[in-house]
C-alpha cells in the first residue's frame, strides 16, 4: 500500500494515456470545455507532472519515503509533501494532462474554480497528491461542468502561488487557463 502514491505519480502519463478511450467516447459533458485565452497550441509544451516536483522530493518518493495508505481510517489522511515549486516550469506555455476536481460553481451550475490533479480520484482518495502536484485554477468566467471521469489537458502558464483548501493544498496556479479534451 505504501507504494500506491509513488506508482500513481510516476505513472501519470501512462494512466492518462490509458484513459484516452474514455475521452474518445465524447458525450455531451466532454464537449463543454474552456477555450484557451491564448490559442497558441504550437508553442505549448506538454509538461510531465513529475517535472513540477523538486528533485529531492521526487527521489524521496522513488525511495518509498511516503506515508502508508490506510483505507480503514474514518477520516481522510493528511496531505504529504511540500509547497516547493520548480522554477523552470513557471511562466512557460504548457499543456498538462489530468483531471478536474471541482471547488466552486456559479449559481447556474457552471464551474468557476477547480483543482487540476494528475490522476483520477485524487483528493477523493487518501491521501491527496503533494501540493506541488496540484494546480489551482480560478476562471474569469464559469464553464459548463466538465466530465470528472474524463482526462483533459489544462493549457496556460503556471505560476507559483500557494492555495489552501480543506480538500487539499496547491503550490501552483494557472491564470487564463484553457481546458481541452485529452488527445494522445
Amino acid at each position: 500500500m505504501k507504494h500506491f502514491v509513488l506508482i500513481a505519480l510516476i505513472s501519470v502519463t501512462a494512466a492518462t494515456a490509458g484513459c484516452k478511450a474514455a475521452s474518445n467516447g465524447g458525450g455531451a459533458a466532454s464537449a463543454h470545455v474552456v477555450e484557451a485565452a491564448t490559442d497558441v497550441v504550437a508553442e505549448q509544451q506538454e509538461l510531465d507532472w513529475l517535472e513540477m516536483m523538486p528533485a529531492e522530493e521526487l527521489k524521496a518518493l522513488e525511495d518509498g519515503d511516503v506515508p502508508e495508505v490506510n483505507h480503514d481510517q474514518a477520516r481522510a489522511m493528511p496531505q504529504f509533501g511540500t509547497f516547493r515549486t520548480v522554477n523552470h516550469v513557471l511562466g512557460r506555455s504548457v499543456r498538462l494532462p489530468g483531471y478536474v476536481v471541482p471547488l466552486e460553481n456559479e449559481a447556474d451550475g457552471r464551474l468557476r474554480e477547480f483543482l487540476f490533479v494528475p490522476y483520477y480520484g485524487a483528493c477523493i482518495h487518501v491521501p491527496p497528491p503533494p501540493p506541488n502536484q496540484i494546480v489551482h485554477v480560478r476562471l474569469a468566467q464559469g464553464i459548463p461542468m466538465p466530465d470528472m471521469y474524463s482526462p483533459f489537458f489544462l493549457t496556460g502558464k503556471l505560476a507559483a502561488e500557494r492555495f489552501d483548501d480543506a480538500l487539499a493544498g496547491s503550490a501552483y496556479t494557472m491564470q487564463d487557463a484553457g481546458l481541452k479534451p485529452y488527445e494522445n
